[in-house]
């Protein structure tokens, strides 16, 4: 027996297999990948094989499951528990327990003792290793940092392209041209948030080449480019106005009436090219095409004489028709075109910005490693490869494959390959192309379609022979969920344009039963109100109706409201909250959604500026609820609201508001924050929205962060930013369909009627045949894409396609979450025939209940199943501790001293060496004349970086500057004067403290220093002096003002 054991597994040894799983919804995708990265450390002979394993997944926490399967299962098997898994592995290997229990054992203490090698992760995180590994060859800085918010850096590139309006003349005129056309297409001009948006473009892996190859490209090139075109397009336009008189002198020549053609229509239609050429109809936007196509361009009763004439002419007619429908193709082109130049030139010079952002801080974008390994890496050998990542895989796993890449597919691919063509090697691919929800992130369904299929002509990258295997049970649902689906699936694929999409849903969507028999699916149609606020909350109103009848003993934490949009989740969870119903959603546990945090913010945004009375008056809002003041609200609106600052904290006394201000402003953030929680009794009873806002607070003073740049973080945040809640909390679950990919659920609700074409401003590349310069360029896809040229019409026929596999594919991921009931909630959509919509889901639903005759108009609840089954899930008693307070003590009563940039530094050697030089430097570059001492100083003040003594001593040493005999007439008001300004000049930057201009433009330079006086410094101003020159200004004067107990000043 031993020796048969041994031959099979050296038999298995010699093979090199590539095994490919469709695995549909709830047929037990992790258990596979589980087990059979199980089979090959258990059959292998070197106990150290789980380093040479690489399995890929999706996301990180797909990568912690599998990785806690893993060791779980070894755990058990090395307890000698008989598990489910453990029997199929023993069947399928021939091992005896005994063996896989002592091995077992083994693996585990090894793969712990070497974690680090334990290679089960995400495929950002596998691209990131690559990198690092070739940062040297690509450039980088072993030290670089890995920027995963890329839209954040989005953001700041196109702050700085606004902030370059004004001073930079073609950008500025690009922008106003970009705006100009925003408000003719009645859009927002609001130019800031609409360029955060519109440049997420330049993040998709299917673009980044494009706009490299713009890049090299300047704002005259898209001018020119432009100018070019609308020249063009007047030629076109000429041309088809010639075509047209042509026409209708050939018609009149003839002698022939326009009425003597079928309802005038070829006549017109050459009318139509004089008069108004661009509005002229063609292709299937008219009848007239059908008819030229069947040669029915007269009617039946016209006499032989008319038709002999229009005979004897038509080839000639038909022609120019022809070459009419060439010049409105070129026409629709070049207006495509000059339509994306202006947008195009803003989101190269975007993009320009976010390169330099990046070079300047040494981040990378976690978005743009494929493209990098694609460019770079990827034609090194494959051993040069794993040489330089330090680790050679013999076992690649690569799960939810339908959602990898083209990109990441194709930089793999020489490393698997490699891998293959030795012995005892293996390729295991799981994925469902139903499942593919990621298209905007780069992932294609029609590769693993491509891929999974078993036709010979099915490419396959590799030299072994694939085999395509069917994870055909549904271990998830009760079988009415899974006849419902098989059924409704089954039906879907007609509406599915591409067969290869549409063979998908016929024979790939039918699952075998589990031996869970019963559960229900309900179908319930809303008709549309003619009141807008009633009709919006119809859906809600619904959920909240299904949930209140079902059984008293199911527990909430069973139910999961599922939604497409964020949006529409927020409006289902303020109505079920509202009615009094646990939910859990990271919609309705955003921070910004606590009246505590946001009191927090407005009261940030007050300290910061003073005459803010909106703040002020949402401060009071709450401060009256939450002090449970007697007085009635306006009034006590009232006694504040015309109050300053400080008189506003000192009547909050009286409600036992006891707010040092002097203190906060002296503090670290953090204890700001604190502070604010502490003086209005915010810490009374345990708060977790305020607990998670303390953690970012946190985060940022790491950062550094001010006031007003945590108040800007915010503003950016503020709608992502939520509770981190427990997994399974006794509650009403909402998400989004793509959070609830991969979950199960016993209950699932999903009120939803999307529009399945619906496409949030779709751009496409098209090539550009007026210009070798500008190859292509990107374009609305819209209708008028398919009449401009055959790729055009390509280009819209594949995105159509992909649109109704995009909703399709959302629409399965919903309807197989369920395990035991399934309520689908959609809007009675009908024409006013009486046909459905198949544009809808509704539409689709209709015509499911039609082809299985159950429709019936007066009908709007459909039932499959027992719905009253009482669901298996009940409420589970919470075993944690709940923290009745929340604990906030000033940091000074632990004794502990905190260092900030403020007034604990003076007074020491430190504050005289460093601090007191840069902070006089900080006050003169802000101030102009000495009337603008006082308000500087004050501002300080206000913020905490100075305490009163600390702001009279100050204020005395700047004015002895100010008023100082020789330095006296640089501070009046009848000079020009520039503080702190950069002077570019031969690549180099000089920043002069002070350069005051006389009426004669002549300048004196003044620059500030403490300490002694220093040979270098005369140097620095010699200098600023010979850039000045060098630029055709005259110097007069360089100043050297020396401010330490007394002002001395050196003139030269």
């Amino acid at each position: 027996m031993a020796f048969c054991i041994l031959q099979q597994n050296i038999l298995v040894k010699q093979e090199s297999t590539f095994q490919i799983y469709n695995a549909s919804a709830g047929s037990g995708k992790t258990f596979t990948l589980v087990k059979e990265y199980l089979k090959i450390v258990l059959i292998s002979t070197d106990v150290f094989i789980f380093q040479k394993i690489l399995a890929i997944t999706f996301t990180n926490k797909a990568a912690a499951e599998m990785k806690q399967r893993v060791l779980i299962s070894l755990k058990e098997f090395s307890e000698g528990k008989k598990t489910p898994i453990f029997l199929i592995l023993q069947q399928e290997t021939g091992l005896e327990t005994s063996v896989i229990q002592k091995k077992s054992k083994k693996i585990l203490h090894l793969i712990l003792q070497n974690y680090a090698a334990f290679y089960i992760t995400t495929i950002d995180s596998f691209t990131h290793k690559i990198i690092k590994s070739f940062a040297f060859d690509l450039g980088l800085s072993q030290n670089f940092e890995v920027e995963m918010n890329a839209t954040d850096l989005l953001d700041q590139a196109v702050d700085v392209l606004i902030s370059r309006i004004g001073v930079h003349k073609e950008l500025t005129q690009v922008l106003i041209e970009y705006s100009l056309e925003k408000s003719d297409d009645d859009k927002s001009w609001d130019i800031s948030r609409d360029l955060s948006e519109f440049s997420r473009i330049l993040l998709n892996e299917e673009d980044i080449t494009h706009f490299r190859r713009l890049s090299e490209k300047s704002l005259q090139d898209f001018k020119s480019l432009q100018q070019k075109l609308n020249a063009h397009q007047k030629d076109v336009i000429a041309s088809m106005i010639t075509i047209g008189e042509e026409a209708l002198q050939i018609i009149n020549q003839q002698q022939l009436d326009v009425k003597d053609f079928y309802r005038s229509m070829l006549p017109n239609h050459f009318l139509s090219l004089i008069k108004k050429p661009e509005s002229t109809k063609f292709f299937d936007q008219s009848t007239l095409k059908k008819r030229i196509e069947d040669r029915e361009l007269y009617s039946k009763s016209t006499s032989e004489d008319i038709v002999s004439s229009i005979e004897e002419v038509l080839p000639k007619i038909l022609k120019l028709y022809q070459d009419s429908e060439l010049l409105y193709q070129q026409l629709l082109q070049t207006k495509l075109v000059l339509k994306s130049i202006i947008p195009l030139a803003v989101l190269n010079n975007i993009n320009l910005e976010l390169t330099s952002i990046k070079e300047d801080n040494n981040i990378r974008l976690n978005a743009e490693f494929n493209q990098l390994i694609s460019d770079n890496i990827q034609d090194q050998p494959a051993p040069f490869i794993y040489e330089r990542i330090g680790q050679k895989f013999m076992h690649y796993f690569i799960d939810e494959m339908q959602d990898t890449s083209v990109l990441q597919w194709k930089n793999l691919i020489p490393l698997i390959d490699n891998s293959l063509a030795q012995e005892n090697t293996s390729l295991l691919l799981v994925g469902d192309a139903k499942q593919a929800i990621y298209r905007w992130r780069g992932g294609k369904a029609a590769q693993f379609i491509e891929l999974g299929s078993e036709n010979e002509a099915a490419k396959n990258p590799f030299l072994i022979q694939k085999k395509v295997q069917e994870l055909g049970v549904n271990y998830r649902s009760y079988s009415e969920i899974i006849q419902f689906n098989n059924s409704f699936f089954k039906h879907v694929s007609q509406f599915l344009q591409n067969p290869s999409y549409s063979n998908l849903f016929l024979h790939n969507s039918g699952q075998e039963e589990n031996e869970l028999k019963g559960g229900s699916v309900s179908v319930s149609f809303l008709e549309k109100l003619e009141d807008k606020e009633e009709d919006e909350l119809k859906y809600a109103k619904k959920v909240y109706q299904i949930i209140q009848q079902l059984d008293s003993k199911v527990s909430l934490g069973a139910v999961c409201v599922l939604v497409r949009k964020r949006s529409e989740g927020v409006v289902v969870a303020n109505y079920l909250s509202e009615n009094n119903l646990e939910i859990v959603s990271s919609e309705t546990l955003l921070l910004s959604t606590s009246e505590k945090v946001n009191f927090i913010i407005n009261f940030l945004k007050y300290t910061l500026q003073s005459n803010d009375k909106e703040s002020l008056l949402e401060l009071l809002y709450f401060l009256h609820k939450h002090l449970n003041s007697s007085i009635e609200k306006h009034a006590f609106f009232a006694d504040f609201i015309d109050l300053e600052l400080y008189e506003v904290l000192e009547l909050l006394k009286e409600y036992n508001c006891n707010f040092d201000i002097i203190s906060y402003h002296q503090s670290p953030f953090y204890e700001k924050i604190e502070q604010i929680i502490r003086s209005f009794h915010l810490q009374d009873t345990t708060d977790a929205y305020v607990q998670f806002f303390l953690d970012e607070v946190l985060a940022q003073q790491q950062k550094e962060s001010s006031i007003q740049d945590f108040l800007d973080f915010w503003e950016q945040k503020k709608e992502s930013l939520s509770v981190v809640t427990s997994e399974n909390p006794n509650a009403i679950k909402i998400m989004t369909i793509h959070k609830s990919k991969g979950l199960e659920f016993p209950i699932v609700i999903f009120p939803c009627d999307l529009n399945i074409y619906q496409d949030i401003k779709p751009k496409a590349w098209l090539a550009n045949n007026n210009t070798d310069d500008f190859p292509a360029m990107m374009v609305s896809l819209n209708k008028e894409l398919q009449y401009a040229t055959n790729k055009g019409k390509e280009i819209y026929d594949e995105r159509r396609a992909a649109l109704e596999l995009d909703s399709f594919n959302l629409l399965y991921v919903a309807l197989t979450r369920a395990a035991e009931q399934l309520y689908i909630i959609t809007e009675k959509k009908l024409h006013k025939s009486g046909l459905e919509d198949f544009n809808y889901y509704s539409g689709i639903f209709i015509s499911f209940l039609k082809e299985n005759n159950l429709w019936d108009e007066g009908k709007n609840e459909y039932v499959f199943g027992n719905i009253n089954k009482k669901v298996m899930t009940y409420a589970k008693e919470a075993s944690s501790q709940i923290q009745e307070t929340f604990i906030s003590t000033p940091w000074k009563n632990h004794q502990i001293r905190l260092l900030a940039n403020s007034s604990i530094f003076w007074g020491t050697t430190r504050g005289e060496a460093k601090e007191y030089g840069t902070f006089i430097h900080k006050i003169l570059s802000e101030v102009l004349t000495k009337d603008d001492v006082v308000k500087v100083l004050e501002k300080y003040y206000q913020q905490g970086e100075l305490d009163l003594v600390e702001k009279d001593l100050i204020q005395q040493r700047i004015l002895k500057i100010m008023l100082h005999p020789k330095l006296q007439k640089y501070y009046s008001e009848d000079v020009t004067v520039y503080n702190e300004r950069e002077i570019v000049y031969d690549q180099q930057i000089v920043i002069p403290d002070r350069l005051v201009f006389d009426h004669e433009n002549k300048v004196t330079i003044i620059d500030y220093k403490t300490g002694i006086s220093k040979e270098a410094h005369r140097f620095q101003l010699d200098n600023y002096a010979r850039v000045l020159e060098s630029l055709k200004y005259t110097v007069l004067k360089k100043v050297l003002v020396y401010s330490n107990e007394t002002v001395s000043v050196e003139e030269f």
